[in-house]
């Protein structure tokens, strides 16, 4: 394991010591299914997105480092780009012309025994704005991920208990002055988390697809990952 992979891992780590406490008090969590999440090797992690605060929520619950993916564009935001530098998060272009570089970097993680965390709709159902829907589109860049890699996926939801939904703090011709894409210049609000709860699933075994040609094996991973993800959200599951 190379030092920026280290250096990545320990500047999470002190990162969490410093906020976890604090976001805490901001945000209450309840863990479901903690017994899913696999103490080691590599896997890859998916998860709902409705908010800009999903990758804080999980990562102050998960008890493993996670890379995360990110659109390529926040790294224009103030302050994230050297945040992504620190943490081993992977920036990623969002019109699927994915570069050798994200490519290594992502085979790197896997190689090193660690965590991919992905949110398979993209930035599209904060897009819609409409957060009382289900789940947006899947992108299945995260399935070829898992048959190219032989990677297995643990499907997670954060179902919101207490929440407000306020303005997008950013003006539009802030975010287009940043380079953002016209559809998140335009999204008029966003979700602020009080209480959540976070219900990781069972990992779905990449085996089961691999045999597959591998666009219809990335289809059926998909479909399969958002079914699973769906059936995690409904509040039956939580009186298990």
């Amino acid at each position: 394991m190379d030092n920026t992979v280290e250096q990545a891992k320990k500047n999470v780590e002190n990162i969490k010591k410093f906020v976890t406490p604090f976001f805490n008090l901001a945000v209450s969590t309840t863990v479901y299914g903690y017994h899913n999440i696999q103490p080691t090797g590599k896997l890859i992690l998916t998860c709902n997105h409705r908010s800009d605060m999903d990758p804080f929520v999980m990562g102050s619950v998960f008890p493993r480092f996670i890379s995360w993916i990110a659109a390529e564009y926040t790294t224009r935001i103030p302050l994230f780009k050297d945040l992504v530098e620190k943490t081993g998060t992977i920036p990623m272009a969002i019109d699927g012309n994915i570069s050798m570089a994200s490519i290594k970097k992502v085979q790197q993680v896997f190689k090193n025994g660690d965590v991919l965390g992905i949110f398979p709709e993209g930035h599209d159902y904060m897009v819609k704005n409409d957060f009382s829907a289900g789940l947006a589109h899947f992108h299945t860049g995260f399935a070829a991920f898992s048959l190219r890699n032989k990677v297995d996926v643990l499907p997670s939801v954060i179902i919101p208990e207490e929440e407000t939904i306020s303005d997008y703090p950013i003006p539009p011709l802030v975010r287009a002055f940043m380079g953002m894409p016209k559809e998140v210049c335009d999204i008029k609000r966003r979700v602020v988390y009080k209480k959540v709860n976070v219900v990781f699933g069972e990992v779905i075994n990449h085996k089961d697809y691999i045999s597959l040609p591998l666009a219809e094996g990335m289809e059926a991973l998909s479909t399969e990952t958002k079914r699973r993800m769906s059936e995690l959200q409904k509040v039956d599951y939580l009186k298990k």
